[in-house]
């Protein structure tokens, strides 16, 4: 677990060992929300500000997740604002933390699936060329060659068309029409 190392400020106060001791003691308990990380230090400015009748405590924190939080609280109780302080940075802290741990499961989870396709491609079988003879034969009229691809489940027909000499290929089109495809001759 991440160490924070506190900097404690008074400004207009004398710090007692009363109210380090208590800073020291309700800020400790954010260090379960700065990662698994042992060697990484996050440091926190904590400033105790008195005037008059008003107590603040402003708490800076550094390097949590490569961000950076500030919260702060005013009250008239020193101790209530110290409260108030660790409640928000423990909030801010808990959705920080959510947040780079989401982020992480779906860097991971885009990763694995990378990873996935890449041995879906690996695995997949190869194309095959079958072989198949036209009939080209006996030579035939555009409209038998129709009828034969209608007459069918295939998607078009080879044939030698009657009327040139030359093959041609009649096919389904997606628009639902039949197409023509008319071959130069060879020779």
């Amino acid at each position: 677990m991440a160490q924070l190392k506190l900097n404690l400020i008074g400004d207009g106060i004398d710090l007692t060992g009363a109210i380090k001791n208590t800073l020291e003691e309700k800020l400790s308990k954010l260090e379960k929300y700065l990662g698994d990380d042992e060697r990484r230090e996050v440091f926190a400015d904590v400033i105790v500000r008195k005037e008059k009748y008003r107590s603040s405590v402003e708490v800076v924190i550094y390097n949590v997740f490569d961000h950076t939080l500030r919260i702060k609280k005013e009250t008239d109780d020193l101790y209530t604002a110290v409260d108030y302080v660790v409640d928000a940075a423990e909030k801010q802290l808990r959705r920080l933390k959510d947040k780079v741990k989401s982020a992480s499961k779906k860097e991971a989870q885009k990763h694995k699936k990378q990873i996935t396709l890449v041995e879906e491609e690996v695995v997949e079988k190869p194309i095959e060329i079958i072989e198949v003879e036209p009939e080209l034969y006996k030579p035939i009229s555009v409209e038998d060659a129709v009828m034969k691809l209608l007459g069918s489940n295939r998607e078009f027909v080879v044939f030698c068309n009657v009327e040139t000499g030359n093959a041609a290929v009649v096919y389904k089109r997606k628009d639902g029409n039949i197409g023509l495809i008319q071959m130069p001759s060879c020779r």
